[in-house]
């Protein structure tokens, strides 16, 4: 009978000892490898460089409207200055204006006399605005705007400025509060002749472009490239890198982990990381996700040179952010001068970048004269496969061009460029004995 009862005690035990180990198993959950790599991501940056938002994104011209004079701040320098002046106001009280400025009087009100004007290159979110200044009026929400207007010659009691969208036509007022409009005015507005002059170029009815009224000398720059570690970025972009396989390949190297993708092109230093995941239908648009491509890029120390923001595709769910040199854009066929990103629904899907940073500038410089504004615009008008309509911007920048002979070397060619049905072109000057100078878009 003894033997039975102890019989009976220890397979109860074994029992319940089988119990408490298969409960045990279905309901652990690992954590070790989460947390591991959590840590590691965050520990191999590629840089150590974070931005705010009001960093990348810049005014890409300041113009005083004066008279029937127009000026442009070329020196980025004194745009920060009145940024960090304006940064101090705070704004409210918005009001949408647009239904009392009829359409044969939007270009005056944005650029008659009287105005300093600030451009950013394309419409941002006031989400975004919300991070640069000071707004305190929270009504105003799912617009956008890609400049900012300050009167001058205003006597109203209160100080008035405007969030312009040239594209939607669409302006707002706010009223201005902490502002020293008068500290502008005679700091600015009243010495704009300092200031380099530009002319205008009449798009349309609604759409004016400005241009140096002057030739405009620059140099031609050369710089050493130093090539960034592709090993970084595969720490930092794969959630386990110990997962990642690579294949070498012609042009370059691949890198997956059976889910992800990220191709290293060798001979042009492009990096292409891509993540079908993220595909999917996106049936709403998504206001942040502008500074959702900064948050990216500043988490994995991605701003290894100055880049600035430059086009956003809302549709596309596009960000591109422009490789700057001397206060001006930099631009190249292959894309080696843009940091493009494309969203999915709530993840990056496409990410493009150069593997290289301008590390070390030449000591030698050849300066080059370029074309004033005025030739620009007469050989424009010229030229029969150009509908001007399609001109969304024409500006000053480098091309940026690999040495044939050293291969870590490239030049900054300084050149004339044209944003044409949303694609920048060089504006190519040539000559032709029969035709004369003639210009094309390259």
């Amino acid at each position: 009978m003894k033997y039975e009862t102890i019989k009976s005690i220890v397979l109860t035990i074994l029992v319940c000892t089988s119990v408490f180990l298969t409960w045990s198993l279905w309901t652990y959950q690992p954590k070790y490898d989460f947390i591991e790599n959590a840590k590691y991501i965050q520990n191999v940056p590629v840089s150590n460089v974070a931005v705010d938002y009001g960093t990348v994104i810049q005014p890409r011209y300041v113009f005083i409207h004066k008279g029937t004079q127009h000026y442009g701040m070329t020196q980025h320098s004194d745009i920060y200055k009145l940024m960090k002046e304006m940064k101090n106001w705070t704004f409210d009280h918005f009001e949408n204006i647009s239904g009392s400025i009829g359409r044969e009087q939007f270009l005056s009100f944005i650029h008659g006399k009287g105005k300093i004007e600030i451009i950013y290159p394309d419409d941002i979110p006031i989400e975004i605005y919300r991070t640069i200044f000071q707004i305190e009026d929270q009504d105003v929400e799912k617009v956008r705007f890609d400049r900012v207007v300050i009167p001058m010659d205003e006597n109203e009691e209160e100080i008035n400025v405007y969030f312009v969208s040239e594209n939607e036509k669409r302006i707002y007022k706010a009223i201005v509060q902490d502002a020293s409009i008068e500290h502008v005015k005679q700091t600015y507005y009243d010495r704009a002749d300092r200031y380099t002059p530009f002319l205008s170029y009449d798009i349309s009815e609604t759409k004016s472009l400005f241009l140096p009224a002057r030739p405009i000398v620059l140099n031609r720059l050369q710089y050493y490239m130093d090539e960034l570690s592709t090993d970084r970025f595969k720490d930092a972009l794969f959630t386990d890198p110990s997962f990642v396989k690579k294949d070498v390949l012609a042009f370059g190297e691949e890198y997956t982990d059976g889910s992800r993708l990220m191709d290293v092109d060798l001979s042009k230093k492009l990096l292409l990381y891509v993540n079908p995941a993220a595909r999917g239908e996106v049936k709403t648009s998504d206001p942040t996700i502008l500074q959702k491509s900064i948050d990216f890029v500043n988490d994995h120390g991605g701003w290894t040179d100055t880049y600035y923001f430059d086009r956003f595709d809302e549709e596309d769910r596009k960000v591109t952010f422009r490789l700057f040199a001397n206060g001006h854009p930099v631009f190249n066929r292959y894309g080696m001068a843009e940091i493009i990103q494309i969203w999915g629904e709530n993840e990056i899907m496409n990410y493009q970048r150069p593997l290289f940073t301008l590390a070390i500038p030449d000591r030698v410089s050849l300066p080059i004269t370029l074309s004033s504004g005025y030739e620009v615009v007469d050989q424009l008008k010229k030229q029969k496969n150009v509908q001007h309509e399609f001109i969304d911007d024409i500006t000053i920048g480098y091309e940026l061009v690999r040495d044939t002979e050293r291969e870590n070397i490239v030049m900054l060619e300084p050149a004339w460029y044209c944003l044409y049905n949303g694609t920048w072109r060089k504006i190519v000057m040539t000559t032709d004995e029969r035709r004369g100078d003639i210009i094309g878009l390259e």
